[in-house]
């Protein structure tokens, strides 16, 4: 046998037992409840303080009141409620159920969010709130709004979809999504603007308007449009 072809199979050998001999040496240590570098091992316990995110289980509603800013309402095939952004639970001074109707009540301002099946009617019950409504797949949805409000929508599927809004709200759409039927009032300087979802019958009344647009997705399903 060739002295290289020796030297190769001595230098992979030394290899191989190295391997094998931190695999044993590690494997000690793990008995032993230490890790490689020394430290303790450390497992969570039965009754061990572990952060786990939460969400609480909500029963069926069909309307939502909002009085607290920053609330996300999404699609789930579970009714829940946690913290935007976390989705920790929410403490329940932070929301009540009353019959078919969710209120979401004020809170720290963290925000808030709801997932549901579907929910047919949205209030924003202050003035100054932002709302965004996602995903949602459903026949009907009516949003009221007073002043100040700005209603942000993503990848809704309505075919019926109707707002109501004080002076100064806007309403924008964004992502692909699709309305058969869109009807929006708005008080005094409203905006509305419709980014990448199409519609086929679109209204809106509204008195000095700061802002209407739709873009070319937007156009390219419009049969009637009427303005007020």
């Amino acid at each position: 046998m060739k002295t290289s072809i020796k030297l190769l199979l001595f230098f992979v050998g030394i290899v191989l037992f190295l391997v094998l001999a931190s695999d044993v040496v590690l494997w000690a240590y793990f008995k032993k409840g230490i890790n490689g570098d020394g430290t303790v091992l450390r497992f969570p316990k039965k009754g061990d303080n572990v952060e786990v995110a939460k969400m609480t289980v909500l029963r069926p509603f069909k309307a939502i009141v909002i009085n607290e800013d920053n609330v996300r309402i999404m699609y789930d095939t579970e009714n829940r409620i946690g913290n935007l952004g976390g989705e920790s639970e929410v403490p329940s001074n932070y929301y009540k159920q009353v019959g078919d109707t969710l209120y979401i009540l004020p809170g720290e301002g963290n925000g808030i969010s709801v997932y549901c099946k579907a929910v047919t009617y949205i209030r924003l019950a202050k003035d100054s709130l932002h709302v965004e409504i996602v995903t949602l797949k459903q026949p009907s949805l009516e949003v009221t709004g007073l002043d100040d409000c700005y209603v942000e929508m993503s990848g809704l599927e309505i075919e019926n979809f109707t707002y109501k809004g004080g002076k100064n709200n806007k309403v924008l759409t964004r992502e692909l999504g699709n309305f058969d039927t869109m009807n929006v009032q708005l008080g005094w300087y409203g905006s509305v603007e419709l980014q990448d979802v199409t519609v086929k019958n679109f209204s809106v009344k509204a008195d000095s308007m700061r802002a209407l647009r739709l873009d070319e997705i937007g156009l390219s399903q419009l049969t009637q449009f009427k303005r007020n």
